[in-house]
């Protein structure tokens, strides 16, 4: 199974929450690296004035990956699945977790090296007032 195939199941119907919930999206990019926010910027044509925060891979997901006692089954299912994400996820070499825009809307990209050299992670729109 490809890496892309492995992502788009663990990511199926996962809806990351904010103040909307949205899909993640699984993607690879073959043949481009994303060492830097300026990299990221150019693979997705933005401007490079655009606004980027950096944050590590388990901060940005401890909302979705940490079981409360106050959770249903459902929601401990969904956290399971959110916990496997991120072990596939810090799996990639030198995984990045970028932010970019200020608000309301938020794109974020979970981005890392496969051991062929492409660029694999997933992404997703955050809402915040």
């Amino acid at each position: 199974m490809s890496l892309l195939t492995e992502l788009r199941k663990a990511t199926k119907g996962l809806l990351f929450l904010s103040e909307s919930d949205a899909p993640l999206k699984a993607f690879v990019w073959k043949s481009v690296t994303i060492d830097s926010a300026a990299a990221l910027l150019k693979q997705l044509n933005k401007d490079a004035a655009t606004s980027v925060q950096e944050i590590a891979l388990t901060e940005f997901f401890a909302p979705m990956a940490a079981a409360q006692s106050w959770h249903d089954e459902a929601a401990k299912a969904d956290v399971a699945r959110f916990q496997a994400l991120v072990t596939q996820l810090a799996a990639l070499k030198e995984t990045r977790v970028f932010r970019l825009g200020a608000g309301p809307e938020i794109a974020v990209f979970v981005v890392g090296t496969t051991p062929d050299g492409h660029t694999a992670g997933v992404s997703t729109l955050l809402t915040e007032t």
